[in-house]
């Protein structure tokens, strides 16, 4: 029976992918079942839109792959019993990237709006969804910014009462804590094992007040060049490791990449001091913010039902998977994962 639905899970996938190059679709999401009112997926209202804000959005194949390490590490912690508070788990199943709920991500992250989209399911599993929004500073690299998005959704655990576990309960977001308890089931739940996320970086509304930060100690001049340059490099190779960029996009940074009088290039997401500018040309620099959005599928945070199942670790794995091998020896991967 477990065979048969992961036969017919893949299949359905297939179906939706398959006439992906001829950018033609067989399921037409502005008719999905599973919305309130027509038109209202995410694949459907917002194909073809984005922010005003946007600069730039999308994720690498290493992005990916971090972001999909960084779950995974969290659940096979939480599954050993390495999370403070919490029982360790024995059905945790190993995560594994889902290409439709990267889509869904990476569209509603270019709508550079700090909310949930409104329906977001698939035909195959409903899908719940986690957010961060977080300002690009100075000298953070990509792999920080990842890391700290998949934490603070794991920091959760902290406010989550270890009975949840075996009963889940919605909470108020408005308690104290907010939203993480839910943040922290939505990725911790146990039979959840499709994952889909992309960021978007997006212009903020407001400026900084990080833009008039000054430096308590003078530094030489030369120094400061150096500093510059070496920022510059690092920031454009972080826009230019996105694969979506808008047309105003393009004009913005090749606008910030020409080179000044002193011979050193502007980077478009500077933050700090920078002495190689006057004041006027700091106001207009863009402070830009990073929107990241994952799906998880099948969806959990379901009322009454256990997060995971309390126990000893790998005592309980679903049919179809095996633990104990790999790099998340604590997790319940499928018998087809590579590393088994």
């Amino acid at each position: 029976m477990y065979i048969f639905i992961f036969i017919l899970n893949n299949l359905m996938f297939i179906l939706v992918y398959c006439n992906a190059g001829n950018k033609t679709q067989v399921f037409d999401y502005c008719s999905h079942p599973d919305c309130s009112i027509k038109n209202q997926h995410t694949l459907c209202f917002a194909k073809n839109k984005h922010s005003t804000r946007l600069f730039a959005s999308g994720m690498t194949t290493w992005m990916k792959y971090q972001i999909l390490q960084l779950h995974n590490r969290h659940r096979d912690n939480i599954a050993m019993g390495l999370e403070a508070g919490q029982p360790p788990a024995a059905n945790m199943r190993k995560m594994y990237w889902d290409y439709e709920l990267e889509e869904m991500a990476e569209i509603w992250a270019r709508q550079c709006q700090k909310r949930h989209d409104e329906c977001r399911n698939t035909i195959r599993f409903n899908v719940i969804q986690n957010m961060d929004v977080r300002p690009i500073l100075p000298r953070v690299t990509v792999a920080q910014i990842l890391a700290d998005a998949v934490g603070a959704w794991f920091s959760g655990s902290r406010t989550l009462p270890p009975e949840y576990v075996w009963s889940f309960k919605p909470s108020n977001c408005s308690a104290p804590g907010g939203c993480n308890a839910h943040w922290y089931s939505a990725a911790a739940w146990a039979s959840t094992w499709r994952i889909g996320c992309s960021q978007a970086l997006c212009t903020a509304k407001r400026s900084s007040c990080v833009l008039f930060r000054k430096r308590r100690t003078p530094r030489p001049q030369f120094l400061n060049s150096v500093q510059n340059v070496t920022q510059t490099l690092k920031k454009e190779n972080f826009l230019r490791r996105t694969k979506y960029m808008t047309n105003a996009t393009a004009i913005r940074f090749e606008d910030f990449a020409t080179t000044t009088k002193t011979g050193f290039q502007k980077s478009p997401l500077h933050r700090g001091e920078l002495n190689l500018f006057d004041r006027e040309e700091k106001e207009k620099e863009p402070n830009v913010m990073a929107y990241i959005f994952c799906n998880y599928g099948p969806a959990g945070n379901i009322d009454g039902f256990p997060i995971y199942e309390p126990g000893a670790t790998c005592s309980n794995c679903p049919y179809g998977t095996k633990c104990g091998v790999g790099t998340h020896r604590g997790l319940c991967s499928l018998l087809s994962d590579p590393e088994n």
